[in-house]
């Protein structure tokens, strides 16, 4: 199958998504002798779905490229990669003892633990508790520029409501790329941080280390950050003169406090303030 067949399908298959009827049986798409019926794409549409074709467009054209990203390695790899059957089977097998041995300790054992012995537990094993790598508690959502109802994200993100935790939900499901809601448990920062342009990771590292430089303490293994503005300078520094504070083209112009690039945060951005009121004062008494 070649890259214009495989366009040919999908572009077919696009346009005849809108035409389902209501038979669940019906086959909607077919790669290489697999199929994917309708009622297997209507399981994983949320009930609150305002638009059905575009939900099951977006699910089928999915189903597609993975289909064919199966096909075309199944030809183009070696005979020794693709036996993986055995791996498969030990995966599965691995995972079945897994369940009953849990199933055996909730049965036989207590597993109810105070919280002075899970105190204890961890003064006592304290080193191995050591983070080697940076985590965060948060959301993210990937979704086009092109997508509906872009304000209405914007709320629901910010929000902690019930109603808008499930509408955002929905929301991701129908039209979101990628997206990771559950801020109430810790990740591996790298998860979100490789979905960043690099140009931005290194502008974060860059002044995460500039400012460990200025304030010691503030760049350390043993640091949490708990949102994304961190409350220091901004990286960009509008320029003026050491000695005056006054922009150095433009006249009557004081850049002062953190937007400019002179504090780190509320008593810093303060006294810079009075600092430049005094020297505009000095320099324009009238």
């Amino acid at each position: 199958m070649n890259k214009q067949q495989t366009f040919l399908i999908i572009a077919f298959l696009t346009f005849t998504v809108s035409c389902f009827n209501s038979n669940n049986k019906q086959i909607i798409a077919s790669v290489n002798e697999k199929d994917l019926l309708l009622s297997e794409v209507l399981k994983e549409m949320p009930k609150a779905t305002e638009d059905s074709t575009f939900f099951i467009e977006r699910y089928m054209n999915l189903w597609i490229r993975k289909q064919l990203m199966i096909y075309h390695s199944e030809i183009n790899l070696s005979s020794d990669l693709l036996n993986y059957e055995a791996q498969i089977a030990e995966y599965r097998s691995s995972l079945l003892i897994y369940a009953y041995q849990q199933e055996l300790i909730n049965q036989n054992f207590d597993t109810s633990i105070t919280s002075n012995e899970i105190s204890d537990y961890y003064n006592q094993y304290r080193e191995e508790f050591k983070l080697v790598k940076n985590i965060y508690m948060g959301r993210y959502i990937v979704v086009d520029k092109s997508a509906p109802k872009s304000k209405n994200l914007k709320k629901w993100y910010k929000s902690n409501k019930p109603d808008d935790i499930e509408s955002l939900t929905d929301y991701c499901h129908q039209f979101a790329k990628e997206y990771y809601l559950s801020d109430s448990s810790w990740q591996y920062f790298s998860s979100i941080n490789n979905k960043l342009p690099k140009f931005i990771t290194e502008r974060l590292k860059q002044g995460f280390r500039s400012f460990g430089h200025k304030m010691q303490g503030y760049l350390t293994n043993e640091a949490q950050i708990i949102g994304i503005e961190s409350r220091t300078s901004s990286p960009v520094r509008i320029p003026r003169d050491k000695v005056t504070c006054e922009h150095e083209e433009i006249k009557r112009l004081f850049p002062c406090g953190e937007g400019a690039g002179y504090a780190g945060g509320i008593v810093s951005a303060a006294m810079d303030g009075e600092r430049c009121m005094d020297r505009l004062a000095q320099l324009y008494p009238k």
